[in-house]
């Protein structure tokens, strides 16, 4: 099969065709990223740190020309992929500079004790070793911080890893200009290109992720194509980790506390839900309103001010208009547009569905249905009660908002809610917008994530791809010689 670019403005194709790896070729990628496997590993980590910055001073230097290519392929707008740019460069050095702190990789050490079991034991020391060679696929809705160079990629790297990057179908030109940009930097660098390599094609995908040299996978994107791959991973003669993000229908909770500034409220919802024209995982896709509350009618007013946006591909317009629909037909609700989408290319109208908590609760498989793109759902409540018992039976998601007064005494109560069901929680504040730091959390309990104990954003997504390793019973020296050698990466 080819693979062809296409302006989703438009829907016109253009641009080179790429043409889908065959198994051979994805062996000879795996074979080169082994090759070199031994020696990224065990450089110091100052010395990585040194290519990983060098990777992103290359990708800030073609920054005008990345982003050009990028707006062409996903109509996100040059002013929100110019900062998704930065923001991509900024986590790949934040995840070099943790990574040789010692953060993640400092030993353990646990001196003998001349006792008895179970006191008693011998001298142990406690390391973290790079897990092997990675596969990870890229997402859709962010070209550049979820996709070649994104956080999967700068965690990995920096854990002493070596990575194969499966392309996104949606934006290729610039998943192949950006691995070019950055093995010509890691070159430069005095390293080998192939610390960094692509893989293009679906099957290309499979063949890569069930090769025995893999050691561990990454994801996000869809719920059906991310368990496809982790049950692919799962099942092997050898198993190996894979760290999905499955995509994620969110919560936003709101108490009678919060809705002093019902226009105000409205307008920051509706600016939430369309950001990206809705295609983000954090998106606020389910909004609990107390019963009677102004904002409804604010909501109305201003989504009918609010104009179309292309999606990023055919598919996923085509994935969102059927999940639309089947909400919808599920709960009969009241419908309020914005306006209407151009003829052409992939856009659909911005649309708002109001329900009620009775309704949604003859219907829970609604509240499954991620409606990835420009739509909303709104459910109104009318006592405390009502909405903890459904809270209680929703499905794990990435994230969940409580908006409340500070004094209200329901907000701890909802304030734990919400935690036993996402990754994170936000008080006064959108789930959309999510900081790259050291206290972020990017998971959350299936199916919002394969592996809620971790995450994958923020330095701690370092963890996913080192392995633990604990020394017995050496020498003094010894002992020293190697925790010297795993802390400086030798």
């Amino acid at each position: 099969m080819t693979l062809q670019s296409v302006n989703p403005r438009t829907g016109e194709s253009f641009g080179p065709q790429f043409t889908d790896m065959s198994a051979s070729e994805v062996a000879e990628v795996i074979a080169a990223s082994l090759s070199v496997f031994s020696q990224w590993s065990a450089a110091q980590p100052s010395e990585r740190k040194r290519a990983i910055y060098a990777i992103a001073d290359a990708i800030d230097a073609h920054r005008d020309e990345l982003v050009e290519l990028s707006d062409l392929e996903t109509g996100l707008g040059k002013a929100r992929l110019t900062g998704e740019v930065g923001r991509t460069t900024f986590q790949l050095r934040m995840s070099a500079d943790a990574a040789a702190s010692g953060e993640f990789t400092s030993p353990k050490i646990d001196k003998a004790v001349d006792a008895p079991l179970p006191q008693g034991h011998p001298e142990l020391i406690r390391t973290t070793t790079a897990i092997g060679v990675v596969a990870i696929f890229g997402a859709s809705n962010f070209p550049f911080a979820f996709s070649v160079l994104g956080g999967d990629t700068a965690a990995a790297l920096s854990a002493g890893c070596t990575v194969i990057s499966k392309t996104h179908s949606a934006h290729p030109q610039t998943a192949m200009r950006t691995a070019e940009i950055a093995r010509e930097a890691l070159t430069t660098a005095g390293f080998s290109k192939n610390i960094l390599n692509l893989v293009h094609g679906h099957e290309a995908g499979k063949t890569l992720l069930k090769d025995s040299r893999i050691s561990a996978g990454a994801f996000t994107g869809s719920r059906g194509g991310g368990r496809a791959l982790f049950d692919m991973a799962t099942s092997r003669e050898v198993p190996i980790p894979f760290y999905g993000e499955l995509g994620s229908v969110n919560s936003v909770v709101v108490l009678e506390s919060a809705l002093n500034d019902p226009q105000t409220f409205a307008s920051a919802y509706v600016d939430s839900l369309l950001l990206g024209n809705g295609q983000f995982c954090t998106n606020p896709s389910i909004l609990y309103l107390p019963d009677g509350s102004a904002v409804i009618t604010a909501i109305d007013e201003n989504l009918a001010t609010r104009e179309a946006a292309p999606f990023l591909s055919r598919s996923t317009k085509a994935s969102h208009d059927k999940n639309r629909a089947d909400v919808r037909a599920l709960l009969k609700p009241r419908v309020v547009n914005g306006k209407a989408a151009p003829s052409v290319g992939f856009f659909s109208s911005p649309e708002i569905h109001f329900s009620t908590i009775k309704d949604v609760s003859a219907n829970p498989e609604a509240l499954n249905i991620e409606c990835f793109g420009p739509t909303g759902l709104v459910v109104t409540y009318s006592n405390d009660a009502e909405l903890l018992e459904l809270l209680a039976g929703i499905e794990g998601a990435l994230v969940g908002s409580l908006f409340a007064s500070a004094d209200d005494p329901q907000l701890p109560i909802f304030a734990r809610a919400l935690a036993n069901k996402v990754g994170r929680v936000t008080l006064n504040a959108w789930p959309t917008g999510l900081a790259v730091t050291a206290g972020q959390n990017h998971g959350g309990p299936y199916p919002a994530s394969t592996s809620p104990l971790h995450t994958s954003v923020g330095t701690s997504a370092i963890t996913r791809f080192l392995r633990p390793v604990s020394f017995q019973s050496f020498s003094e020296g010894l002992l020293s010689s190697i925790a010297n050698n795993i802390e400086k990466g030798k």
